[in-house]
């Protein structure tokens, strides 16, 4: 071999050795990933403290307690919680249990709240028959009455047995919970499409009722709900999504973020391990953190022509819309792997900054 040979063999050999050693950039923390997406929050809070989302009045309230487990933007959870307490005085039942998960997280009196006793609320709202119904509309949803026994857990006033009873009682065969079955079921063993429900076990319903069951008495349920879970999940790219059976919304749907963090912090509330892959699902809906959508959430994704991609797509993003909003305050507790209910913390660092993509 020549000289010259040698030369550019050593050359290339280095070269390569540089390659291999250039250390790989660390994939972002949980902790940030959480961090950055309360950094998007709080760039598209209304100048009356309220988050766009899935209804200004809960998404406002999952917000604050998006934050606080975040432990980011004290100002931006003070300007939220004072809307919530303007609004306090016409919340539904729903509302209402989600004002007292914030009011508990900020560490305010959920017995005082804008005027406004809210336990004392969901408490007079509750059936002989131990459910807590919300007058308006008269259905009967499993999906509230499991979030108002959390509400009560987390103001210490806990659900009593027959609330309790009341949601082991509402279970469909197949292990999970229908938004409003029951004044729809005519046996035990299924819950099916009536007037008011548009799917069947649906997985965010189920996974409210299985974190408001682990705080409450307990009680014998006819199926496992992890069993549903199981067979719930959604193969293509690994989370859950709202319906695993149908298309209740007209078109095919995929993981999507808010069912999908539910569902974690469910596993999270039983002590059990997420299953493999289910947390990088919700990971990979996160855009990049860099730039206007630095830190949100896609809502779910799209498949054109064998291609995959998050949507809203990030212009959308961008724009604010409430889809991505909703989705990242959704997204932040699964993230960081926090169940129902977040306790308070003292919050004193701002969200992040802004990074600019290189």
């Amino acid at each position: 071999m020549s000289i010259s040979t040698c030369k550019r063999a050593f050359a290339c050999g280095l070269a390569a050795a540089v390659v291999v050693a250039t250390p790989v950039a660390a994939a972002p923390t949980d902790a940030r990933r959480a961090r950055m997406g309360v950094r998007y929050l709080v760039t598209h809070q209304a100048r009356n403290g309220s988050f766009p989302g899935f209804g200004a009045i809960a998404s406002t309230a999952d917000a604050v307690v998006a934050m606080i487990a975040a432990r980011r933007a004290p100002g931006a959870i003070d300007d939220a919680l004072a809307f919530l307490k303007r609004n306090a005085g016409s919340a539904t039942l729903g509302e209402e249990a989600s004002m007292v998960l914030a009011a508990v997280a900020g560490d305010r009196d959920p017995r005082a709240f804008g005027g406004v006793n809210l336990v004392r609320e969901i408490k007079k709202s509750q059936t002989p028959e131990g459910q807590y119904l919300d007058p308006f509309p008269d259905n009967a949803e499993p999906y509230t009455h499991a979030l108002s026994m959390l509400a009560l857990h987390a103001a210490g006033a806990n659900a009593s047995l027959d609330a309790a009873q009341w949601l082991a009682d509402a279970q469909c065969g197949d292990g999970g919970w229908q938004f409003d079955a029951p004044d729809e079921q005519t046996d035990d063993e299924h819950c099916y499409e009536g007037d008011g429900d548009f799917t069947l076990s649906d997985s965010n319903t189920t996974a409210y009722a299985v974190m408001a069951l682990e705080h409450a008495p307990d009680v014998t349920l006819p199926s496992s709900p992890f069993s549903y879970f199981k067979d719930a999940r959604d193969d293509a790219r690994g989370g859950w999504k709202y319906d695993h059976r149908r298309s209740p919304f007209g078109f095919r749907s995929y993981t999507d973020a808010n069912s999908t963090s539910l569902v974690l912090q469910a596993f999270k509330a039983r002590g059990k391990a997420a299953p493999s892959g289910s947390r990088d699902a919700l990971r990979d809906l996160q855009y990049e953190l860099c730039g206007d959508t630095a830190g949100a959430f896609a809502y779910t994704w799209t498949r054109t022509n064998g291609k995959w991609s998050r949507s809203p797509t990030r212009r959308d993003a961008e724009l604010g819309g409430a889809t991505s909003v909703g989705a990242t305050i959704a997204a932040i507790p699964g993230v960081l792997g926090r169940s129902l209910p977040i306790p308070s913390h003292d919050v004193a660092q701002p969200a992040p900054a802004r990074p600019d993509c290189g």
